[in-house]
């Protein structure tokens, strides 16, 4: 790709999802695109990329997703997310998913 990706991509830029890769190869212009567009869905807006970040790892949580919430949680502090807040987002999953996903969103918390 010829742009840099933003500081917040860098986890994308060390190790690409293996879809992502494939995407690389056979149609870098998508692949750019899939990249830029989720650059702006986690920007700041009428919501902030902290509570966007925050919303992402409730879901991943409520998927099951333990690498996502991993991912997510280190984005959310980067971006100054409180163990508190961290802490909220566990309980709503819990709230929403019951235990299955209090047990992914339990990774948010250290």
């Amino acid at each position: 790709m010829g742009k840099e990706l933003p500081e917040f991509l860098e986890v994308l830029k060390e190790k690409d999802p293996e879809f992502l890769e494939v995407l690389k190869e056979k149609d870098p212009e998508y692949a750019e695109n899939i990249l830029e567009n989720y650059e702006k869905r986690f920007s700041d807006g009428a919501l902030s990329a902290k509570t966007k970040t925050l919303i992402a790892l409730a879901l991943d949580a409520g998927n099951g997703d333990v690498e996502g919430v991993k991912a997510l949680t280190k984005r959310a502090k980067e971006l100054g997310a409180t163990e508190d807040e961290l802490l909220e987002v566990v309980e709503v999953v819990e709230g929403t998913c019951s235990f299955q996903g209090l047990a992914t969103a339990i990774e948010a918390l250290d």
